[in-house]
């Protein structure tokens, strides 16, 4: 394989990679994860998953492959690699490799999520009693919708209550980044994930 062909996977990899993972962290603190907007965060995956897929098969080739020179291979051109023997090791190879990767670039994102959400409350963050303006259920947990303002920008947020005896109506504590105002926590339970 040559160079020309390695930098063709290493740029799609990098760019499909990079604009998930920058779209996600965009959007992560704006999603509500039960309603519509889950859509966006698949395609966002969608996206990290076709990079993925790429940094896989350009290993694949360059571990088992690196004799034979196919050209370009892309996700929907593997009949160029003729012998049956040859695609069963290119895909074993790839599954492996791809789902390693992908399980790892979950668990980074989630780890900086974490941090990012934790140093900002902690630093940058701002008390609100807000109040609940509606109260729905999922899974048998209940949600308050609060609706608060921060720089004249409106931020609506549906959070979980652990304090089930809160109605519509009611006021709340939260704690939210000045930086960011969408990463919003309840104050209560700020506090007891820090400890």
């Amino acid at each position: 394989m040559n160079y020309k062909v390695t930098i063709q996977y290493l740029l799609i990899s990098i760019l499909s990679i990079g604009i998930s993972f920058l779209l996600a962290y965009h959007f992560w603190w704006k999603l509500d994860l039960y309603s519509g907007d889950f859509f966006k965060l698949f395609l966002i995956i969608g996206l990290g998953w076709i990079g993925i897929l790429h940094l896989g098969i350009l290993v694949s080739r360059k571990i088992f492959l690196k004799n034979y020179n196919f050209g370009f291979i892309g996700l929907l051109s593997f009949h160029k690699i003729e012998s049956q023997e040859n695609f069963a090791i290119f895909r074993n190879t790839l599954t492996i490799f791809s789902f390693t990767i992908f399980i790892l670039a979950i668990f980074l994102f989630y780890k900086i999520v974490n941090f990012v959400e934790y140093t900002d409350l902690t630093y940058y963050g701002v008390e609100k009693s807000v109040k609940i303006e509606d109260i729905s259920y999922y899974k048998g947990n209940k949600r308050a919708k609060i609706n608060f303002e921060f720089n004249n920008e409106k931020i609506s947020k549906n959070l979980f209550l652990k304090d089930t005896l809160k109605n519509i109506g009611d006021f709340e504590t939260i704690i939210f980044s000045s930086r960011n105002p969408n990463i919003v926590e309840l104050k209560s339970e700020f506090e007891e994930n820090s400890k």
